[in-house]
């Protein structure tokens, strides 16, 4: 009997010891698993005001570009107004014999050459014509302005409406001033 109660207690103190090296390894996962969740909530919460924050400077920069655009208006008007108040008119063309534009400027006059008179185009048809960027589409306007082509800008409820001068048009008619070429031409109506 005392083998057989020795070899019980034995058993007892085996599946004991195992049943504490099992509570203690669910403690240890229980502790991890909590550690991990913390972790996690934490990246949740840097996430979350992260997101914030590119919210508020998106807001921003709308709020700075609509800002830009009426401040590029008034600069128009105020030069119109210096225009003639000096005696020059706006409409009238300096004497220029021909105008160098890269290939995309020349795609972007090409779609303001061929617009109908009676309607400007915004940026956003500038762009969609030729399949580009709005702010793409603006600094090539910007550069054409630059290099002397008349483009008139108008203002209607913060967006603008940007057709070539008429008087510029027919003298490129007679003139070819921009030195478009009849191949560009062709590649443009494709």
């Amino acid at each position: 009997m005392e083998k057989g109660q020795f070899s019980i207690n034995n058993a007892l103190n085996i599946a004991s010891s195992q049943a504490s090296a099992i509570e203690a390894l669910r403690q240890r996962f229980d502790a991890a698993l909590k550690g991990v969740r913390e972790e996690f909530d934490d990246h949740r919460e840097s996430i979350n005001d992260n997101t914030n924050e590119i919210e508020a400077n998106y807001e921003m920069l709308g709020k700075l570009e609509a800002k830009v655009d009426r401040l590029e208006a008034q600069l128009e008007q105020l030069q119109i107004s210096l225009s003639q108040f000096a005696g020059f008119s706006s409409r009238q063309q300096p004497s220029i014999s021909s105008i160098e534009l890269d290939e995309r400027e020349k795609d972007v006059f090409l779609v303001l050459y061929t617009a109908a008179d009676e309607k400007p185009l915004t940026y956003r048809d500038i762009a969609s014509a030729m399949k580009e960027s709005e702010f793409l589409v603006r600094g090539y306007i910007t550069n054409m302005i630059e290099k002397g082509v008349p483009i008139d800008k108008r203002y209607v409820n913060d967006v603008a409406y940007i057709a070539l001068d008429s008087s510029f048009k027919d003298r490129q008619a007679r003139e070819n001033i921009v030195k478009l070429s009849q191949r560009t031409v062709r590649e443009f109506a494709v």
